[in-house]
């Protein structure tokens, strides 16, 4: 990705997470139950020092992640982790595997429970 590109993707990522309201009960949630969630996944493995984006360890840089979609079951992070919405299936969403079978399973219900802290139940 070139130096510009990435820049631009910074900074919509960073209206995104304005636009998300970034609540201080979300922002304790994600740091008492989201972070350690993804720490037991391996999930800072990749996603930390700006190796792979989000940086998953940093609630700011995780959040439009988040917000990008209209449930707790419709996210960019949850078709990531759970490896949802391939294009082919030789070329899989998360590059690091499905990290939750269902949606039930964890960090996937944890995600979710974030989801409608941060945002409210879906409509």
């Amino acid at each position: 990705m070139s130096r510009p590109h990435r820049a631009l993707c910074a900074a919509a990522a960073a209206l995104l997470c304005q636009a998300a309201g970034a609540s201080d009960a979300g922002r304790a949630f994600f740091a008492e139950s989201v972070l350690p969630r993804m720490v037991e996944n391996g999930c800072p493995a990749c996603h930390t020092q700006g190796y792979i984006r989000p940086m998953v360890t940093v609630y700011e840089d995780a959040l439009p992640f988040l917000a990008m979609g209209d449930s707790p079951e419709n996210s960019a992070m949850l078709y990531k982790i759970a490896n949802l919405r391939s294009i082919a299936p030789d070329r899989p969403t998360h590059v690091g595997g499905q990290r939750c079978k269902t949606l039930e399973d964890e960090p996937c219900r944890t995600i979710r429970r974030w989801w409608e802290i941060e945002f409210g139940t879906s409509s």
